[in-house]
């Protein structure tokens, strides 16, 4: 019969599960705490959520929300990365943190899209500009043609102008 306090844990990560976008398994032994409490602030600080968890739980947690693949990313002690929304930001924390770390830290697994992917993924994704990023580049491509188009009409305005002008004027020293 399982416990009141496994039960909470399943379901507290049944609810980071489900609303997770993408989930990124990591390496963590050999991380002091001061350096667990460094890393937990920088993934908060980029909107992520990171808990080291018990495989079993997890699974379980991961069936009940609709996505036993996501078992997959637990393999041996492994700290959850839990990201919402943009999935490139949880990934640049992760990888920026992993720089730092003395190889005490890496990805291993992730989960995002309904699949497993490997842990080297996770730096090519950090990698990628970021959504906002990716917006700003797409909307300058559009902008920029359109915005030639418009220069090149107000060119040959201007020169009718000065054609018509320089006509007028030729006009009037002929009479």
């Amino acid at each position: 019969m399982p416990t009141a306090k496994k039960q909470a844990a399943v379901a507290e990560l049944k609810d980071l599960v489900s609303r997770s976008t993408i989930l990124i398994g990591t390496e963590y032994r050999g991380l002091s705490v001061k350096e667990i409490t460094t890393l937990r602030r920088a993934l908060r600080d980029a909107g992520v959520d990171a808990r080291v968890v018990k495989n079993k739980l997890f699974q379980i947690a991961a069936t009940q929300a609709g996505m036993p693949d996501a078992g997959g990313v637990v393999e041996g002690p492994t700290m959850v990365v839990f990201g919402f929304g943009d999935v490139i930001a949880p990934a640049k924390a992760v990888t920026d943190y992993a720089k730092t770390a003395r190889n005490a830290f890496a990805p291993k697994k992730a989960y995002m899209d309904g699949a497993i992917v490997a842990g080297s993924i996770i730096a090519e994704l950090a990698s990628l500009p970021s959504r906002e990023q990716l917006i700003a580049q797409l909307a300058g491509a559009f902008v920029s043609p359109l915005q030639t188009f418009v220069n090149q009409i107000n060119d040959s305005m201007q020169s009718f102008a000065r054609l018509v002008d320089a006509r007028a004027k030729q006009l009037e020293e002929a009479a």
